[in-house]
């Protein structure tokens, strides 16, 4: 028990000296101490986070002292004694939902750091937090020696109410089974129009289309997603027209808000999906809250109907990831092309598949590469505003010109064009994390699973940054989930090969291949597994017979896996010299190869020498320089928003639009002269209700009256309903339980 006691007053000691320490040197304050923990104020977010991240820091370097840190920045009331206010609330509820070791913050803190790169967070999701009204997003500080907590470990209600939907494969309902095509690449435009709009998540491509031909409820698609929304859809091709269907559904609870349908002629596909995405987009902003929307989500691609329907051929092809699609793809492409050789989707869609058949290896890499470069840059001469164009510059940047400087660089700006590019934020994960940033690589690998979350690629992307965090069984975990779904995952069989290794298993490395698809055994990685097995072992003999094996293989102009292997081996058996010059070597050449592999945890051994050091500061340069933003003007100013609450206010009250069952958040707009993002943030910003809730709220109150009044006795109840504005019986239920708290039958029974 004394001993006990006597650590006890040594942690609190320790606590005390880190607390008061770093509160000086961040212009903190200690207002109030709370047996092991503080009240503290700041005088700016940045101080605080940057004093937060020390003392963890500080409390780790000795015996670890179990701390939860929690960060808001609010109003506050201190008369001298007490603190108090909704900030306090608030940062009080996020530190008690955190884990020992980690530092929690509001969204509204985070957006006050992304001007400084030197600290990373992540997102954890929405939260329902304790006498707060709205879900709340939380964040975590990711920077090294930071803990990043799991959502499902935090002690809060994660919420589904935020800005996110995914839209499943629309069903194909045309006569022919072959204009599969089409309904499947009308999906994917709808999926690329959404993920345009910056505060929106959209699901992926790739995990959307998982659930295609699936009989699941959508309750159980909108919890594997992660989605507030579902859109569903059918596409009907009959000559020269279509017919679009579309509805919404809110996926927690599985109801319909919105549905439409369309028949126009094929000639106007591009207006067709334009008008669908923008009223798609303007509905989920009415139903879960404020976001801007562009004037126009879909460009016209080409004046060739023709054409367009090769690319989505192609591009149906081009998804189904085999060599011999990817071939039909390819004719496809250049058929397009062919019909209009100013097509930017079509130059880019061929550029992929190249890119394809190089990196498999199923067609010569050199000149394979040369021509994805060509098709790229003239897909970049003819539109450079289009995502896919630089995230292609950014491979090739990295893997033909060994300029990571570069490729950070384009995959930057394919992201920036369209923050839900998943493939761009694998990629960026992936630059990270090889080069030692590893907060900035979890950061863009969340944002990849939270809008990909059941892609092979987006978890395999995931098992490797495991691999390089030397969290070796995580790994194998997530690679054995991954061969599962995909045994000719070429990959991840080399990296699952690699963390058997560092486990120590090197007998099974050795037999490994005698159990896995030999289509898919590539000649340099069998030879290159089978050295590091054997130096692992200290089998001298054995070691020695399977370098000069690689050696002998690495000559060959196809022989770069074999060389890649002759640096893990040198960093394996601790060769300094031949691994060096390993590096010099391939250093001159510009080869990926050593971009790829010179962070490796196989080659810890050479880390040390300051020859590394000095290559790791030229290969991985910080390159994007975080440019102080202006702080985003509010859409309305002081003067407009009291202007324009009193015009909304009185249109409501002397006209009741609500009582138009079709009355959308721009129609409203429309009748009171002000631009749909305008009103979009009023409601939400300063009256503090989407728009739903705010129309709703005076069709309830409408219905209570009408309800009343005993010349209405004859009416039923649904007949009120949808005398006061409602459309739907779900809808009108939902929300009136929400503002009274009864059920409508049980309010009319208070008025007997």
């Amino acid at each position: 028990m004394q001993g006990d006691e006597e650590i006890a007053v040594k942690v609190r000691k320790l606590h005390r000296e880190a607390f008061q320490q770093q509160h000086k040197l961040h212009h903190g304050d200690i207002i109030q101490y709370f047996g092991d923990g503080t009240l503290s104020v700041f005088q700016s977010s940045v101080e605080a986070v940057e004093c937060a991240i020390a003392i963890q820091k500080a409390l780790q370097k000795e015996d670890l002292v179990p701390l939860r840190i929690g960060l808001h920045m609010g109003d506050i009331v201190f008369d001298g004694t007490d603190i108090y206010g909704d900030g306090v609330n608030l940062a009080s509820r996020i530190e008690s939902m955190s884990t020992a070791g980690a530092i929690l913050l509001s969204g509204k803190i985070n957006d006050e750091l992304k001007n400084h790169s030197s600290i990373s967070t992540t997102t954890l999701g929405f939260f329902d937090l304790k006498n707060i009204a709205e879900a709340v997003e939380i964040f975590a500080i990711s920077n090294e020696g930071i803990t990043i907590p799991n959502p499902s470990e935090l002690k809060g209600k994660q919420n589904l109410t935020h800005k996110t939907i995914a839209v499943l494969p629309f069903l194909n309902m045309s006569t022919s089974k072959e204009n599969e095509y089409f309904s499947d690449g009308i999906t994917e435009e709808i999926i690329n129009a959404l993920a345009r709009i910056k505060s929106l998540k959209v699901t992926s491509r790739t995990s959307s289309f998982f659930f295609k031909n699936k009989n699941i409820p959508i309750k159980q698609i909108g919890k594997e997603l992660n989605v507030s929304a579902i859109l569903e859809g059918s596409v009907r091709l009959s000559g020269d027209t279509i017919r679009i269907t579309a509805q919404l559904i809110q996926a927690q609870e599985d109801f319909h808000f919105w549905s439409e349908t369309w028949d126009r002629k094929l000639e106007n596909i591009f207006e067709i999906q334009d008008e669908i995405s923008l009223l798609i987009a303007e509905k989920l902003r009415e139903q879960f809250g404020h976001f801007e929307i562009q004037d126009h989500l879909v460009e016209k691609q080409t004046n060739s109907i023709e054409a367009y329907e090769c690319s989505l051929k192609a591009k149906f092809h081009f998804n189904k990831w085999n060599p011999e699609d990817m071939r039909i793809a390819i004719s496809l492409y250049e058929k397009s092309l062919e019909l209009d050789p100013n097509h930017t989707e079509s130059y880019l869609g061929l550029a992929d598949c190249y890119g394809f058949m190089a990196t498999t290896g199923f067609m010569p890499y050199e000149e394979t590469w040369q021509k994805t470069a060509q098709l790229t840059n003239k897909a970049l001469q003819l539109n450079d505003q289009v995502a896919g164009v630089h995230f292609q510059l950014s491979n090739l940047a990295f893997f033909i010109s060994c300029d990571f400087e570069e490729s950070l660089k384009q995959a930057n700006k394919a992201i920036e064009i369209k923050p839900n590019y998943v493939e761009a934020q694998q990629f960026m994960s992936f630059l990270y994390i090889i080069s030692g940033e590893t907060g900035k690589s979890h950061k863009h690998l969340d944002i990849a699973l939270s809008i990909d979350p059941l892609s092979q690629e987006t978890r395999f992307y995931n098992a490797y940054i495991h691999y390089m965090l030397e969290d070796f069984t995580k790994s194998l975990d997530l690679l054995d989930d991954v061969l599962n779904q995909n045994p000719k995952n070429i990959p991840a069989h080399s990296i699952k090969c690699y963390c058997l290794l560092k486990l120590g298993r090197y007998d099974e490395v050795l037999t490994y291949f005698d159990n896995i698809p030999p289509e898919i055994i590539v000649r340099g990685d069998k030879m290159g597994l089978s050295a590091l097995a054997y130096a692992f072992k200290k089998d001298e003999e054995n070691t020695e017979t399977y370098l000069n094996q690689l050696l002998e293989e690495a000559k060959n102009p196809e022989g770069f896996r074999a060389n890649s292997y002759l640096f893990l081996l040198y960093g394996v058996l601790g060769d300094k010299d031949n691994a060096f010059e390993w590096i010099r070597l391939w250093n001159e050449n510009s080869s990926f190869l050593l971009l790829m592999h010179f962070a490796d945890p196989l080659v810890n051994p050479i880390k040390g020498d300051p020859r590394y050091l000095e290559y790791q500061k030229t290969l991985y340069p910080k390159v994007i320089k975080h440019q102080p933003l202006k702080k985003k003007k509010a859409l309305l100013d002081k003067k407009s928003v009291i202007t324009n609450t009193n015009r909304l206010l009185n249109f409501i009250h002397e006209e009741e639009p609500f009582l138009d069952p079709t009355l959308s958040l721009r129609s409203l707009s429309d009748q009171i002269n002000i631009h749909p993002n305008q009103l979009s943030w009023l409601l939400n910003e300063s009256i503090g209700k989407n728009f739903s809730e705010f129309i709703n709220h005076y069709r309830v109150e409408a219905f209570k009256n009408m309800a009343k009044d005993p010349k209405n006795a004859h009416v039923t109840l649904l007949g009120l309903a949808y005398d006061s504005g409602f459309n739907s019986k779900t809808v009108f239920n939902t929300y009136f339980k929400k503002e009274t708290g009864l059920t409508p039958k049980q309010f009319l029974k208070t008025l007997d």
